[in-house]
């Protein structure tokens, strides 16, 4: 609609994005904000609910400023997993806990023991993880009794921030997805909960709408607090992850799309299946299309790069992101494909793709007096694409014919080079940064009958394709193998090592 604005909320772990954009994608304004994240133990992540909402109120009212226009509807997307709950007073219980938190690993690791997490699975096509709502109400009924008594409200992270601008309780069905919905039915499963121990906590949960729904308007609180008319349209919206994915129109069966941030995040667009099986990753329902999303997440990512350059400050201390990208780059590109036998296994926190392992550990394996810094360099660029390799053989979907990457890794054409030679694909690179607050406000603009989420307006952008070499892509046939029988084999180490180090409280 010619004159329209929308606003896009993305509110996530580290930090939190609005923009607003016209009907034809073109952005008008962007503001962004650090948010901060309480650590009270090793292993502990969590986040004060009045904080991130104050937070998020003062980064909508700043681009709205910028803006200048008045605004048509409302988009959020937001972190995922975690859990968010309200008393029967509609207040926090406690600090939301979120999605990366590991207190719960050794909860995980009982059901994946005695096959509660395989049963679980039959109905959220999910592997459970330490990080999950499920996971998490029951860590709170054994360790902090008194709060998951106080629990009538279970929520997501943009379920929260959208009760707050409408005072509507609601979620969608990619947040409801992990690990309650019955993928089958689109329905929760109250099996799912009494696995978990969590039976009573049914009633908590919002039932799911579409994405791209209306549920409520701004209250003339919030209309106030951002300078905007009381009632304005707010969608339903999505995970944080359903909105990239919209963002870059990735919604017909077989579309695969890599975020490589801080952890990496493999989504594979698939046509409902029938349970065959513990799966894989997780099962999310696509923010717009009668599909599912594929998920493997393993926790391997740039952090793996991250942790090379805190151990080699010179290169850290070259410049700004894009010097330092390119001094590794130079640094890795001096080892041939292969790294001459050094192999890096990028589970600094532990794994959970394509296996659960919360307690799995890094580790260099190959290292002989012949082994050079630039070996090392590359072998950890290798062993994050190696990791990525594993989790798609797992799936047994189909090769892909290309994989489109975001994240900073994706800013790192060396690194891509690499990917496409190990995954044996091309990787479609973009170097934009705003497609989880483009496809927030597309969902915006769909929920109030102005655009068609499924066929979008064109948005120019900066594309770069990786093809792989053939020949690169036979040298990393054996490497990969070993990769893979190395991981296979460490599980009974990592136990060991567990084992012995919690007389000092060391928790991976």
């Amino acid at each position: 609609m010619s004159g329209a604005a929308y606003l896009g909320v993305d509110v996530g772990s580290t930090s939190v994005k609005a923009a607003v954009y016209t009907s034809a994608g073109r952005c008008l304004g962007i503001a962004a904000k650090p948010s901060r994240s309480i650590r009270p133990h090793i292993g502990w992540s969590e986040q004060d609910m009045d904080e991130v909402w104050s937070l998020t109120l003062d980064v909508m009212r700043a681009v709205i400023e910028a803006a200048g226009v008045r605004i048509d509807a409302i988009g959020v997307s937001g972190q995922g997993d975690g859990l968010w709950a309200l008393d029967d007073g509609r207040r926090p219980v406690r600090n939301a806990i979120l999605w990366n938190d590991a207190r719960a690993d050794d909860l995980v690791l009982g059901w994946i023991a005695d096959g509660t997490s395989a049963e679980l699975s039959r109905y959220s096509r999910t592997s459970n993880w330490a990080g999950t709502a499920g996971t998490l109400l029951r860590w709170l009924e054994d360790n902090e009794p008194e709060s998951a008594a106080r629990v009538r409200h279970v929520l997501f992270c943009k379920d929260w921030i959208n009760f707050r601008l409408t005072g509507v309780l609601s979620t969608d069905y990619s947040d409801a997805s992990i690990p309650f919905l019955d993928i089958g039915t689109r329905a929760y499963a109250p099996e799912a909960l009494d696995l978990l121990g969590i039976g009573r906590h049914g009633g908590a949960l919002p039932a799911p709408a579409r994405s791209t729904d209306v549920k409520g308007g701004l209250t003339a609180e919030a209309a106030a607090a951002l300078g905007l008319a009381k009632g304005i349209p707010v969608a339903t919206g999505t995970i944080d992850l359903g909105a990239q994915m919209a963002g870059m129109n990735l919604g017909r069966p077989g579309d695969v799309y890599l975020v490589l941030g801080t952890t990496a995040m493999l989504n594979i667009v698939t046509a409902p299946e029938p349970f065959a099986g513990e799966p894989v990753g997780a099962t999310l329902a696509h923010s717009y299309a009668d599909r599912f999303i594929r998920v493997i997440a393993p926790l391997t990512g740039t952090q793996a790069y991250d942790w090379f350059l805190s151990v080699n400050p010179d290169l850290a201390a070259l410049g700004d992101a894009g010097a330092v990208a390119s001094g590794f780059g130079r640094l890795a590109a001096a080892a041939p494909a292969g790294s001459n036998g050094a192999l890096f296994l990028p589970y600094l926190a532990g794994e959970r793709a394509p296996f659960v392992a919360p307690q799995a550990t890094g580790a260099f394996h190959g290292l002989t007096t012949a082994t050079s810094r630039a070996d090392l360099a590359r072998a950890v660029l290798e062993g994050v694409a190696f990791s990525l390799k594993h989790c798609v053989r797992s799936t047994g979907l189909a090769h892909p014919a290309q994989v489109f990457l975001t994240g900073g890794g994706g800013r790192n054409a060396f690194w891509c080079d690499i990917l496409a030679n190990v995954l044996g694909t091309t990787i479609v690179a973009s170097d934009e940064s705003d497609h989880g607050l483009w496809g927030s406000a597309l969902i915006a603009a769909a929920a109030v009958g102005h655009l068609d989420v499924e066929a979008p307006p064109h948005r120019p952008q900066q594309l770069r394709r990786h093809a792989p070499d053939p020949s690169t892509i036979e040298a990393y046939e054996r490497p990969f193998e070993l990769y893979a029988a190395i991981s296979g084999l460490s599980a009974p180490l990592w136990d060991a090592r567990r084992t012995a180090l919690r007389h000092i409280g060391d928790r991976p």
